[in-house]
This record gives C-alpha cells, structure tokens and sequence, in this order.
C-alpha cells in the first residue's frame, strides 16, 4: 500500500496546485463562473478536468496493483512515471505547447494499457 498511498499524496498535490491555478487565473481576469471567453482560463480548467479525467482511473489501476501479486518495482515504475507524465501533461495544457500534449497524452494512454495489460495477465494466471 506504501506505493498507492505516494501515489494518491503525489496526485492530489498536483490537483490542488492546478485548482489552485484555475482560481489565481480567475481573480487575475476577474472572472467568476465560467471562462469569460478567456484562452488562458479554459486552459487552466481544462488542463485540471483532464488530470482528474486520469488520475482517477489509474489510482485504481494501481491500488489493485499494488494489492496484487504485482512486483512492487512494476507497480512504482508505472505510477511514478504516470505522475511525472500527467505533470508534463498539465504544463503543455497550460503553457498551449500542442507537441508535447500529444507526446504526453500518448505515453499516458500507454501507462495505462500497460499497467491493464499486467492486471489482465495476473487473472488470467
């Protein structure tokens, strides 16, 4: 469970700076609710809606993972790396860098199949 727990600790730290994001974004343009038409804000809450999007789903992922048979060295280089791919993620989103959005978003589909695929293997047999 130690891995599980750095995981969730790591992510929920990366989602409260991208709230937190969101809200300095706000009161800079002075915008309450919604966008306001501002690129900058809808950048801010779509790059934290999307970490959410996969945060979530691969936290399970890796607590049956981590509660598995799964070699603890497999289980940490999945989520870590995730972590590192979602904070690369959310700065492309943030910083409108296109090609390392891409990049990001591919490697994350990756993780995730991967770590899938190694559950999938440990039910099978």
């Amino acid at each position: 469970m130690v891995i599980f727990n750095l995981y969730v600790i790591c992510c929920v730290l990366l989602l409260t700076i991208l709230a937190m994001n969101v809200s300095r974004v706000r009161m800079t343009e002075k915008i309450g609710n919604g966008d306001g038409g501002s690129k900058t804000l809808r950048a801010a809450i779509r790059s934290h809606g999307n970490a959410l999007e996969f945060v979530i789903p691969f936290a399970l992922l890796v607590l049956a993972l981590d509660l598995g048979d799964t070699d603890k060295g497999l289980v940490a280089f999945l989520a870590f790396n995730f972590i590192l791919v979602r904070i690369a993620h959310a700065w492309s989103m943030i910083g409108l860098l296109f090609k390392l959005r891409q990049v990001t978003a591919a490697v994350t589909y990756l993780l995730m199949v991967l770590g899938c695929g190694v559950l999938a293997r440990q039910l099978i047999g």
